[in-house]
Order: structure tokens, then C-alpha cells, then sequence
């Protein structure tokens, strides 16, 4: 008897910590759409979408592991999405979404709340773990070795041109020294840049994917690229490009 009162207790404490922090709407406003994510205290939510991106309503299960809500819902009709998700949960505000880091605060009645885009992780924030470091620079040298990109280099008409990276947060020459990409020795300078260099828009690294986005300065080239890992190799998934 009094083992099922500590479990019963134990279990009460368990939902109160994790499942009642998420009852409530979580809403923002990014890409010219309102995202909402809807939960109902016992494992069920509701996705809703209104914008740019498309009228949709999905409901779906829901788990809570530590200080990450697992999402899952099946697509049953039309203006519903399949959504398998993980969301970072920021105390009793905001989740936000591991891979896009977008964050979905708790509404109050009516109000409009614009997404903010998160820096929680490498190269946003520090690491210290090495292996995080080794998977960017694998990429970045596949990318940058990558013939559509060499094309915008002209390294081969051009071999005095300098690759310069204009620091990202940890992208920077105290985490990448010597980085070699191909025959080049990348450096790195913040100021009094030159007309070709490579500014970096975005990189989103996660434990299974990377994303990156950079322009090449000088030569009117933007682009997109997602690499996956596949049996422990980092492939690339989707590249886009385009000039400007």
C-alpha cells in the first residue's frame, strides 16, 4: 500500500512538472504565417497554420521526454500535414523547434506574437565537444568543393584570388585553424573585406542534418544546401542557388 501511494504520488508530480507546463496555445508569426501549436495538458495537440504557407489544421499525440516535447501526427485529409517534430521547452513561455529554431510563445486572449529565431546551439552558440566541430568543417569542405559552387570560385582563372570566410559566431579561425578546402587555406577576416568573399546567412547544424546559406560576395551567388548523414557519412540532400 504504501509503494502505490509513492508511485501514484510520483506519477501525479510527473504530470504536474512536465504535462501541465504545456496546456495552453503556443503561437507565432513568421514567413508571413501564424503558427499555432495547441495542447491539451493530457498528450493531444493541435497544429494550426493561417498565411502564406497554407490553411491547415492537424491534431496529433504528443510526449514529453526531460526538456523536449516529441510531436506526432498523421496526415487524414485535405489541409492536414504530417508532423513528427521535436520542440526545445522553455520553462513555462515558449517551445521551440529543434531544427528551424523558431520559437512558439504562449498567447494571452488576441495577442500577436512574432517568432524570434533562436541561438541555442553550435555555431550560434559554444561547444566543446570536437566531434560537432569535425562534422561542420566535413561539410563545409563538400560544399565548397561542390562543382556548382566551384564555378562561382574562378580559383582555376584567378589562383591569387583569396577564400575568405567573414566569421559566423563559431565559424571562426580560434575553431577552424588551417581549414583547408581543395588546394586553399581559408582565412577568415571581419573587416576591410575585399570584393570576393563568402558571408554565411545561415547555418543550422543538428545531430542528422546541416544546413547551410551563403552568398559569394563579388560574384552575385546565393546558395542553399542540406546534407544528411547516412551510414556516418554526410551526403547532400537538397541544393539551391540562384544570383542576385
Amino acid at each position: 500500500m504504501k509503494n502505490t501511494t509513492i508511485l501514484i504520488f510520483f506519477l501525479i508530480l510527473s504530470s504536474f512538472v512536465f504535462g501541465q507546463n504545456l496546456k495552453g496555445n503556443y503561437s507565432g508569426y513568421w514567413a508571413s504565417t501564424k503558427w499555432s501549436y495547441i495542447f491539451d495538458g493530457n498528450g493531444n495537440f493541435e497544429y494550426v497554420t493561417t498565411g502564406h504557407f497554407g490553411f491547415t489544421n492537424t491534431k496529433g499525440k504528443y510526449e514529453i521526454k526531460g526538456d523536449t516535447v516529441y510531436l506526432k501526427a498523421k496526415k487524414t485529409g485535405k489541409g492536414t500535414l504530417d508532423v513528427r517534430r521535436r520542440m526545445l521547452i522553455d520553462k513555462d513561455s515558449c517551445i521551440i523547434d529543434l531544427r528551424m529554431r523558431y520559437d512558439y510563445c504562449k498567447s494571452r486572449n488576441s495577442e500577436f506574437l512574432n517568432s524570434k529565431k533562436r541561438n541555442f546551439k553550435f555555431p550560434q552558440t559554444k561547444t566543446d565537444n570536437p566531434k560537432i566541430i569535425s562534422d561542420l568543417k566535413t561539410v563545409l569542405n563538400s560544399a565548397f568543393t561542390n562543382p556548382k559552387v566551384v564555378n562561382y570560385l574562378h580559383f582555376d582563372e584567378l589562383p591569387e584570388r583569396k577564400l575568405i570566410f567573414k566569421p559566423y559566431f563559431g565559424l571562426n579561425q580560434s575553431n577552424f585553424p588551417d581549414l583547408k578546402i581543395g588546394n586553399k587555406t581559408v582565412e577568415f577576416q571581419q573587416n576591410d573585406l575585399p570584393k570576393f568573399y563568402i558571408e554565411f546567412v545561415e547555418i543550422n547544424q543538428n545531430k542528422d542534418s546541416i544546413e547551410i546559406e551563403f552568398e559569394i560576395k563579388g560574384e552575385g551567388a546565393n546558395f542553399t544546401m542540406i546534407y544528411e548523414i547516412t551510414n556516418e557519412e554526410w551526403k547532400l540532400e537538397y541544393e539551391s542557388n540562384h544570383e542576385y
